[in-house]
């Protein structure tokens, strides 16, 4: 009965934490190919750079830790990677002209209600 009741218990967590866990397991995916890449950084060297413990990055390459920004920018420094990417576009543009286009999307948004 007790197993049963866990079972239900972290699927019901599953389908509630869908998407964060979706973004977790995606960026450990990473995590783990850099760390495959650079044959000189270990589980343990990695963890004692972002200042966790080891126990805390295998969560994290499990794929089940809500991480927080700041860990997930020490982990793309740690390992120079991106981890996580945002539309180029916005970039490419002078931060004048992304408010402007922000704002008229949002002046188009409020005359189609």
């Amino acid at each position: 009965m007790e197993a049963q009741s866990k079972y239900l218990q972290n699927a019901k967590f599953r389908i509630e934490n869908k998407k964060w866990l979706y973004y977790s397991s995606n960026i450990a995916l990473r995590v783990l190919a850099a760390l495959e890449e650079n044959e000189n950084m270990t589980n343990e060297s990695l963890a004692q750079i972002i200042g966790v413990s080891p126990e805390y990055l295998n969560k994290i390459l499990k794929g089940q830790e809500n991480l927080s920004l700041e860990t997930i920018a020490k982990l793309s420094e740690a390992l120079k990677v991106e981890l996580i990417t945002f539309p180029k576009f916005l970039f490419d543009q002078p931060i004048q002209k992304v408010f402007k286009t922000i704002s008229i999307k949002n002046q188009l948004k409020k005359i189609e209600k």
